[in-house]
């Protein structure tokens, strides 16, 4: 009651629903519904009727998922919070009734981050200089990995101009990583999965909040719409309202970054960290006047065609522990705690363009918890992940009758 007053004083009630709105039609593309059930503009389509398909989603109910959920870590500050397992469980039912009414059988698609710019192959290389506490798990001096990239939309509708407003994201799977992973990738046990997006914070840092959010989105209705804000508080709307927002010229010329912290090493030495990419080459693309429907796409394809794209590999360590590990809204300043570049990622001259490296790339599963011990994923967020992400990508390969592809691409023409 009295983040709802702070809201309504705030931001004012006008302001209020109509933030709900934007939120809606940003994350959903699609029109808050009014309160009769009726789309308030007749523009967009509404979703398809459920397939018929099911899914079983008592494995994911919440006594199953007691079993799986990571336990939290109160050395590195973590702490279960209230009702989080529940609130994870009622959230993959939410995405996965969306997934099941929005897309027919042999076409599921990603809830969120469907829309790919393209999968490119990679290799990390770490510095050779790199002082211990920089080091842990597969940051290793002078350690080198063949890698695949996928760069995306963060919008759930696959069918998005590229142009609208929208938070990008950059997903690495590193090969060649041997040893036990907290979640082994089904494709490739050998793997790990590095997940960033194009903003260094978050939009919210409760459970219960996070599955209420998901659950008016999909909603729609104005009642459900307007206590989306009241959800978020004051700054985690501004930062929604301005991670919708975003637009940028080319994916390789973006920097992204972890928002929620890992924990880097093991034991009493183990510390809490973010990672982030940040484009060593040219940043000064231009959106096109006239973009086309998928200019993101182009851009890449005509800057992989010309060269290879390196990117620096920053960790950020929370040697201030009055930096939360579980609370993503608010930013850990540079000041406080200063990004360390601790190698390099080289995105090859390639063709990635082509409908078999699509078809391998929507095939593809990033979870952060495809991770040596060492990179624990931390905080309510990565928690209700590592249940979520598996839950989706399982749904997702089972309405497709797919399986998870092993090993790199295969390489295409112009690749280097």
């Amino acid at each position: 009651m009295k983040l709802g007053r702070t809201l309504m004083k705030s931001l004012g009630p006008a302001v209020l629903l109509g933030a709900g709105t934007l939120l809606v039609e940003q994350v959903t593309g699609v029109p808050p519904l009014s309160p009769h059930g009726t789309a308030m503009a007749q523009t967009t389509a509404q979703a398809p009727a459920p397939s018929g398909f099911t899914f079983d989603l008592s494995r994911y109910s919440e006594e199953r998922l007691e079993a799986i959920y990571p336990e939290a870590d109160p050395f590195l500050g973590e702490a279960l919070g209230e009702d989080e397992i529940e609130a994870a469980s009622r959230l993959i039912a939410t995405l996965a009734e969306k997934v099941i009414a929005d897309f027919a059988p042999g076409e599921a698609r990603r809830d969120a981050h469907p829309k790919a710019h393209g999968c490119v192959t990679a290799t990390m290389q770490f510095d050779t200089d790199l002082p211990a506490e920089l080091t842990g798990g597969v940051i290793q001096p002078g350690a080198e990995h063949e890698a695949l990239v996928r760069f995306s939309n963060g919008s759930p509708d696959p069918t998005a101009p590229d142009i609208a407003g929208d938070t990008r994201g950059m997903a690495v799977k590193l090969f060649g990583v041997p040893g036990d992973k907290l979640y082994t990738d089904l494709g490739g046990p050998d793997t790990q999965d590095f997940i960033m997006i194009s903003s260094p914070v978050f939009f919210i840092n409760s459970a219960k909040n996070y599955a209420r959010f998901f659950e008016a989105v999909n909603g729609g209705k104005i009642s459900q719409m307007a206590a989306i804000p009241l959800y978020l508080g004051v700054r985690g709307s501004l930062h929604a309202v301005k991670m919708l927002r975003q637009k940028i010229a080319n994916p390789l010329e973006t920097r992204y970054w972890s928002v929620v912290p890992s924990q880097l090493g093991t034991g009493e030495t183990r510390q809490a960290i973010k990672f982030s990419a940040r484009p060593l080459g040219p940043t000064d693309s231009r959106i096109p006047r006239d973009p086309a429907h998928d200019f993101l796409r182009q851009a890449m394809a005509q800057s992989l065609s010309e060269a290879p794209y390196p990117m620096e590999f920053l960790i950020q360590r929370r040697a201030d522990t009055g930096l939360s590990v579980e609370d993503s809204v608010p930013e850990w300043p540079e000041s406080r705690a200063p990004f360390q570049r601790v190698g390099t990622l080289t995105i090859h001259q390639q063709d990635f363009n082509t409908p078999e490296r699509d078809a391998y790339c929507e095939n593809q599963s990033f979870n952060p918890w495809h991770s040596l011990p060492e990179h624990r994923p931390l905080g309510m967020i990565s928690r209700t992940r590592r249940v979520v992400y598996e839950a989706i990508a399982e749904l997702r390969h089972q309405m497709n009758g797919t399986s998870y592809p092993t090993g790199l691409p295969a390489a295409e023409s112009g690749t280097q």
